[in-house]
């Protein structure tokens, strides 16, 4: 019986590989004097329309490479397609990497470093906003250049429910106390218990382990000992304290009422903040545009996210982004490279993220950045930018750590866990996952 698992599972195997490789394409004919190099991105929609745009006009400003793109799904915890790929000798000469995910890839040996190519091409990390760079960077190694940059997040308010609740219209809360404040005058709970209007979600920021990062860097905390490879969330006073604050949220105004509440909410023109059912939120910069689509006539505000008073300054902003990589067994680095750099610093694919996808360029002399220029809101994200301190851990555990983060956050607000109960148990599995990581990532490393 095992040798016949054994059977199907290399048969499966190979049929996936054989998958793999028409995807990837046998060596397609390259035209007279140029090389075919081939892409795997993660875009869609309009967004992939754009890049592959984007693609033919590289392809049009210069006489040596030709570059083929192919949509290939990428999240946190699912790239098989693309491991596999890379065990089967049959990769993609570029790869499209989340930026939590470089680390990892880094340490399974999947990506080629790039520090000799960097040399060469004249590419410094210095040309990157800094959390940019060190999100790239693993065991003195770099192994991706980041493509386009988040500062995660803005605060952003709606000026008419501000107005119906008798609030400045142009003065957001500053500080966390502020924000507890204008929240309750600005929920709006009807006879029968039921959440008509929300005041403020704090768990509410782009998921829940995205909303404890942000909050927990906001109180002060630090999730992450770099130098000693230490997960340190559930030791950080500062993290407990921001858990505990989201959690006050659910207390108060019941967990039960605003999961009710948040059920009807949709997206496009029936975004809840578009709406007025929410009155403040954390913002992406990608909402400006969508924003602009979808609720061109309302009436909002930027600012930075509030802060504890004893902090007395926004310290919770962090950087995320795509980045671009080169698979270890590409048949042409140094014309995959080529191509990264004309992704990450041309004026064009700069511009592009600005205008059309609504992100911001990662290379910080990116003419993209001419079109903030008279924009309050994208100043505001701008000034953001500039000021940002953290990235997410950069080690190889990094999509476990945020599957705990997301568990913890939930186990504390449906009270099946205190919340130090739940840091504890996310640092102490985490660290136990990181060690195993890196034990098989000594034995790929030097």
């Amino acid at each position: 019986m095992s040798s016949l698992r054994t059977l199907i599972l290399f048969v499966a195997i190979g049929v996936l590989l054989t998958g793999l490789y028409s995807l990837t394409g046998a060596p397609a004919p390259s035209p007279p004097g140029k090389q075919v190099i081939t892409l795997w991105h993660p875009w869609g929609g309009n967004d992939g329309k754009e890049f592959r745009r984007l693609v033919e006009s590289f392809n049009a400003s210069q006489d040596a490479i030709v570059v083929r793109s192919l949509f290939i799904p990428n999240n946190l915890s699912s790239n098989q397609k693309f491991f596999l790929s890379v065990s089967a000798g049959e990769p993609p000469d570029v790869v499209f990497v989340d930026g939590p995910q470089v680390a990892e890839w880094g340490a399974r040996g999947v990506l080629e470093p790039l520090d000799a190519l960097m040399d060469e091409f004249g590419i410094r990390h210095a040309d990157f906003w800094e959390p940019c760079a060190k999100q790239c960077q693993f065991l003195g190694k770099t192994y991706a250049l980041t493509y386009d940059a988040d500062p995660n997040f803005a605060f952003i308010w709606n000026k008419p429910c501000f107005a119906d609740a008798g609030l400045p219209v142009d003065v957001p809360p500053r500080t966390i106390e502020e924000l507890d404040r204008f929240s309750e005058r600005l929920t709006r709970i009807d006879e029968k218990g039921r959440i008509r209007q929300v005041g403020f979600i704090p768990w509410n920021v782009f998921g829940m382990a995205n909303s404890i990062f942000t909050w927990g860097w906001a109180f002060g905390g630090e999730f992450y000992d770099d130098a000693a490879m230490r997960v340190t969330c559930g030791d950080d006073p500062h993290i407990l304290e921001a858990l505990v604050w989201m959690k006050s949220y659910a207390d108060k105004y019941g967990l039960e009422a605003i999961n009710s509440f948040s059920e009807g909410f949709g997206d496009m023109t029936d975004n809840p903040f578009i709406r007025g059912k929410m009155a403040m939120a954390a913002g992406h910069v990608s909402n400006v545009n969508f924003f602009k689509k979808y609720g061109p006539n309302l009436d909002y505000g930027v600012a930075a996210m509030p802060y504890p008073s004893r902090i007395g300054f926004d310290n919770s902003v962090w950087m995320g982004g795509w980045a671009i990589a080169i698979p270890r067994g590409s048949r042409h680095p140094r014309e995959a490279f080529a191509f990264m750099k004309w992704m990450c610093t041309s004026d064009e694919a700069g511009q592009s993220m600005v205008v059309t996808t609504g992100t911001f360029p990662a290379y910080k002399a990116s003419r993209g950045f001419e079109h903030v220029q008279g924009d309050p809101k994208l100043e505001t994200f701008y000034e953001i930018l500039k000021n940002t301190r953290h990235q997410r851990p950069v080690m190889p555990a990094q999509a476990f750590y945020m599957g705990q983060l997301e568990r913890a956050v939930s186990e504390t607000l449906y009270g099946l866990k205190t919340p130090k109960q739940a840091l504890d148990y996310v640092q102490e599995t985490t660290q136990k996952e990181l060690d195993r990581v890196m034990k098989r990532a000594r034995k790929v490393q030097p």
